[in-house]
């Protein structure tokens, strides 16, 4: 049975965190990082995470917080080749809720786990597929590419052409997203063989596309 999808009406990290039954938190700003974080349970409780990783900045910018993304230790191991987190012993239990004073919603307490990756934006989407927390491709498919270019598949050639023509701000999200994944997925080795291929198939048109605008220059 394939576990339910929060990513059709969700944004990647929003989608994360409900699928380990908490809300999407964000990191103060200008705040030291701090060795645990607190993280609001959403009801149903149906898993739990054991760590967050704090996703810094590219440069270590000191004025743009961490995105705080939540995570299993044992899932992540399982899934991918290149671990991030400290093993977790078997029958280690879950965090314990509790109340925090002015909250309506019960919180855990989550050990931090500062990261550096390629592409801070995509770990998000990188998890929800890696962790096979999400199963539905097309999804993913509608992030990295706009409908114009998905309805030209298979004809990469075609797709490259109609992604070429977009605007360049709108052309270098694309690009930079499906750049950032790829790195990322050469970075962490995610096992899923078919959200990687989808990835490279995707970055393929988008860096297609953008050789196309450079010899139109």
């Amino acid at each position: 049975m394939n576990p339910p999808s929060f990513l059709a009406n969700e944004d990647p990290l929003a989608a994360l965190c409900r699928h380990f039954s908490s809300a999407k938190t964000l990191y103060p700003p200008n705040t030291p990082l701090q060795p645990t974080f607190d993280m609001q349970l959403i009801a149903p409780v149906s898993r739990m995470p054991t760590h967050v990783l704090a996703v810094l900045p590219a440069g270590n910018n000191p004025n743009v917080p961490p995105l705080m993304v939540p995570v299993d230790a044992d899932l992540y191991h399982r899934s991918f080749g290149v671990s991030l987190l400290p093993q977790v012993a078997s029958g280690t239990p879950p965090p314990v809720p509790h109340h925090v004073p002015g909250a309506q919603l019960p919180s855990i307490t989550l050990p931090v786990v500062p990261v550096n990756t390629p592409h801070g934006l995509s770990i998000p989407l990188l998890l929800l597929f890696g962790l096979a927390l999400e199963t539905d491709r097309n999804l993913a498919s509608r992030i990295l590419l706009p409908p114009e270019v998905i309805g030209e598949f298979p004809n990469q050639v075609e797709m490259s052409t109609v992604m070429s023509r977009f605007p360049e701000a709108q052309f270098d999200l694309y690009f930079r997203y499906n750049q950032g994944l790829w790195k990322n997925i050469l970075a962490l080795a995610p096992r899923d063989i078919a959200f990687v291929e989808l990835v490279q198939t995707t970055y393929k048109v988008v860096a297609d596309a953008r050789r196309m605008r450079l010899r139109r220059r």
